[in-house]
């Protein structure tokens, strides 16, 4: 495999005009946008926008980013679009409590929503014969993808390559997930997702990331850095080894690199900009994960309900902080959430550890809790 580039640069605000001198300083050991986006090509540009969510909370990707983006992508003459297909509601809605829209009205850009899509055929080998990959994905000129750096509750770590799930429309992510119940096949899911839509450039958001109970729920981690490459599965290592995690250790990176989408190790990366040992942060909290194999082989069947509640992480509602507003209930995939008596309960013989309600859950009444013997074999 050839060498991989990624870009880093220090970036401690999103002060407008800080954003946009970071842009464009990491974008130039890349050859600048204009390496990537060519006069009069359409481009889509995709953030992170799993849910409406205050920029200040650490989960999406912050509105100066995407308008620094969009600029550079005008500036190179390319026609930007943005296109997301958020978990629970209209990308309008959530780009309106996120802060996106402002941007994205003042910069008079198109949104481009993900409600149709275009199936596309996978080869001999894979987990489908074919993905539902968004409409404007597939017709885009360019992609440039806008994740943000953050722990996430089922595979450790989310950045470039989860991020791309997102092009998978509305409510089949949750069927995905009913579907492939078993964190490597998910894992793998993710990882051929990437690889039929893979962005020609992916500029992850870690100025602020979140760590602890995310990817939506957790604390804001001001990290104050910017990483960008051609190769997201490089950008996702680099950016695991600067927060304290074993790039591995995310199984989406770990299949990603494995099915040859990119580099998850560092000596076949180049990379441009501090040396990760420089930009290291201590105290980032992230799920520690275990390796599936044997484990999770065995969480099926009658006997695997006993075992994951045994030794499988758990979303538990916290009954102070629960409205009793539904939307956990709603986008449960297995029907495993109802209200009673204005909370949510969980019924752990159908739960299927995907932490969805986690993921949707607006006031973070929903957290992950690991059983003791869970913790004693982490040790």
């Amino acid at each position: 495999m050839s060498r991989s580039q990624v870009s880093v640069v220090r970036c401690p605000s999103y002060d407008t005009a800080r954003v946009k001198a970071s842009v464009q300083e990491l974008l130039a050991p890349l050859g600048g946008v204009q390496s990537f986006v060519s006069p009069g090509q359409t481009v889509l540009i995709k953030p992170n926008l799993i849910h409406g969510t205050p920029p200040e909370r650490g989960a999406t990707t912050h509105p100066e980013v995407l308008r620094a983006v969009i600029e550079e992508v005008h500036g190179a003459g390319g026609r930007p679009v943005v296109g997301e297909s958020p978990g629970y509601e209209s990308f309008t809605t959530a780009a309106r409590k996120s802060g996106l829209l402002t941007v994205i009205e003042e910069l008079d850009v198109p949104i481009v929503p993900f409600d149709t899509w275009t199936e596309v055929r996978l080869g001999p080998g894979h987990l489908v014969p074919s993905l539902p990959i968004a409409g404007p994905v597939v017709a885009a000129d360019v992609v440039i993808s806008l994740p943000k750096l953050k722990s996430h509750g089922l595979v450790v770590y989310t950045g470039c390559v989860k991020n791309m799930f997102g092009v998978i429309c509305g409510t089949q992510k949750a069927q995905y997930h009913l579907r492939f119940q078993d964190r490597e096949a998910f894992s793998r899911l993710l990882a051929e997702v990437y690889s039929v839509a893979r962005p020609t450039l992916s500029i992850l958001d870690g100025i602020i990331g979140m760590d602890g109970n995310g990817p939506r729920n957790g604390d804001p981690a001001p990290l104050g850095i910017m990483l960008a490459g051609a190769d997201g599965v490089a950008v996702d290592a680099v950016a695991c080894r600067i927060v304290g995690i074993d790039p591995l250790e995310s199984p989406p990176i770990r299949i990603a690199a494995q099915m040859g989408l990119g580099t998850a190790s560092l000596r076949q990366i180049d990379l441009a900009g501090p040396p990760i040992e420089e930009l290291k942060t201590t105290g980032f909290q992230a799920p520690r994960s275990m390796r599936p194999s044997i484990r999770q082989r065995a969480m099926s069947g009658r006997a695997g309900i006993i075992l994951r509640n045994l030794f499988t992480t758990r979303p538990t509602v916290h009954p102070g902080g629960c409205r009793g507003c539904t939307i956990c209930a709603r986008a449960c995939p297995a029907q495993a959430i109802e209200i009673r008596d204005g909370k949510a309960q969980m019924d752990y013989s159908k739960c299927l550890r995907c932490y969805c309600c986690q993921e949707v859950c607006e006031y973070g009444a929903i957290r992950l809790a690991t059983p003791p013997l869970a913790r004693l074999l982490h040790r």
